[in-house]
């Protein structure tokens, strides 16, 4: 699927992406009233909770991966070697500066 908000899927699904997508992008901007909509599309609350903790997890991941060096990026980059443990040792000079 390209664009969720455009894709011929359920409406109960597209509000629980919409929902996902806020989650992940921006969750200080999630409100009662976001959770209010989903349901009225009759999602049910562990719906919601499942979708909150799949969007935080991935999101979570995601500046993990980023912060250590570790994204794959590009197919061309892919085909460099993930840093190994020993290389990592200096990832707080990397991600800081020297104190």
């Amino acid at each position: 699927m390209e664009d969720y908000r455009t894709a011929p899927v359920d409406p109960a699904m597209k509000q629980l992406l919409c929902f996902a997508e806020k989650v992940a992008r921006d969750p200080g901007q999630v409100s009662p009233n976001d959770i209010a909509k989903l349901r009225s599309e009759g999602l049910s609350e562990r719906a919601i909770l499942d979708a909150t903790h799949v969007a935080g997890f991935f999101s979570y991941m995601n500046r993990v991966v980023k912060a250590l060096g570790a994204d794959v990026g590009t197919s061309m980059e892919r085909e460099k070697p993930l840093p190994n443990i020993a290389s990592l040792s200096d990832a707080p000079e990397r991600l800081c500066g020297a104190l």
